[in-house]
């Protein structure tokens, strides 16, 4: 399944998920990663999702938040708990924070401005990276 390209019968499942994550207290926004997202998904592929939480970092809260969401969402998709993977762009490295903001496809967002900040941010880390990798050799 590609959500961008979700067929009708898929519909009520994402109505599902996003009913999910807004019920979830503090999370800014939810983006479908990995296989899922770009179409190369089999039936048994997991499901990549990260997520943006308004407090950042990892606390006991959020580490608890985290697993009551990955077993509402496995209940909802009808998989395993370890079919589901979270994460955490807090604490996530450059690399995955630039695949997501690439190939995501965003589920759920309580505020746009938080996507496109971390769009932003992203790129902007990119960039510097690119540069400095440039530039050291010099």
């Amino acid at each position: 399944m590609r959500w961008n390209s979700m067929s009708p019968d898929e519909a009520p499942l994402q109505k599902r998920l996003a009913a999910i994550f807004s019920d979830t207290p503090g999370l800014c926004f939810a983006v479908l990663v990995g296989s899922r997202a770009t179409g190369a998904a089999s039936s048994s592929s997991d499901w990549d999702v990260a997520l943006q939480w308004a407090k950042p970092g990892l606390d006991m809260d959020t580490l608890a938040c985290e697993e009551r969401l990955r077993e509402r969402l496995a209940h909802a998709l009808e998989c395993s708990l370890e079919s589901v993977d979270l994460i955490n762009l807090s604490s996530a490295g450059l690399a995955m924070r630039a695949a997501v903001a690439e190939e995501g496809v965003p589920l759920y967002g309580d505020a746009e401005l938080a996507w496109f900040h971390f769009l932003s941010r992203t790129w902007r880390e990119l960039e510097q990276w690119q540069w400095e990798r440039e530039h050291h050799a010099a």
